[in-house]
């Protein structure tokens, strides 16, 4: 019986290792040709060589630079995560002001909250606050949480981003008044591609990364992410990093 459960574990580390390599090599061969996309759909769109003719050709190169965008990020998204699953993430981390991070997050997602007519709230720490933290991925996290929070927020409703200190801990919060999650599916959410299937979700990016990828990139930085939420009562997500 060991023997044979060794054996099974054996098995299943190594049909990780393949998936994870698997999905960083895809990702890195996607970038390439997708890098191409965004390059020339950029001059189409910017009319860099002169007017393109009718009005709709605009738009189309607008459609696709856009689309290819959003493409890039879930690339991203995936070559991360499996950066993660296969102990490869290398965190990078600098002294920083959180202020300018939390602003910058702000400024980047205020547009988006905007066109889905929602009112983004950014309440910064104090500017001499610094942390010690992989900056990029801390954007990512906050980025994946604000566009999780304008995707499952109607029309007319409101997103916040606010950061508060806990004794030796500085805490990031995003919350929203939207449609929330069932409490028992909360843990389910933090896992890998997981996503609800209901009616009001349906129809709606996402690839169910955005969460599992930002708590793990918040428990490399030996912190936590906790999620608090009911149906109809709004969302907030809790990042709590070690100052």
């Amino acid at each position: 019986m060991a023997r044979m459960l060794t054996r099974e574990k054996e098995r299943a580390e190594a049909a990780s290792r393949t998936k994870s390599q698997f999905l960083a090599n895809m990702s890195h061969e996607l970038r390439t040709p997708l890098n191409a996309v965004l390059g020339f759909s950029e001059i189409l769109k910017t009319e860099a060589f002169g007017p393109l003719g009718a009005r709709r050709y605009k738009e189309y190169a607008d459609d696709i630079h856009a689309s290819g965008c959003h493409l890039l990020s879930l690339i991203n998204d995936l070559l991360d995560m499996s950066k993660i699953e296969a102990g490869k993430y290398r965190l990078h981390r600098e002294k920083a002001a959180l202020a300018s991070i939390v602003d910058q997050v702000g400024r980047m997602m205020r547009g988006r909250a905007s066109e889905a007519d929602l009112i983004l709230q950014v309440e910064g720490p104090d500017p001499a606050l610094i942390v010690d933290v992989d900056i990029r991925a801390i954007k990512q996290v906050l980025i994946n949480l604000l566009a999780n929070a304008i995707t499952f927020t109607p029309a007319g409703g409101r997103v916040r981003l606010a950061v508060r200190l806990e004794g030796d801990a500085v805490a990031i919060q995003v919350s929203d008044n939207g449609i929330g999650i069932p409490r028992e599916e909360i843990p389910r959410l933090l896992r890998p591609f997981e996503q609800i299937d209901d009616a009001e979700r349906r129809g709606r990016e996402g690839t169910g990364l955005g969460l599992a990828l930002s708590n793990a990139l918040v428990e490399l930085h030996r912190g936590s992410l906790t999620l608090d939420s009911e149906p109809g009562g709004g969302t907030t997500v809790t990042v709590r990093l070690p100052l």
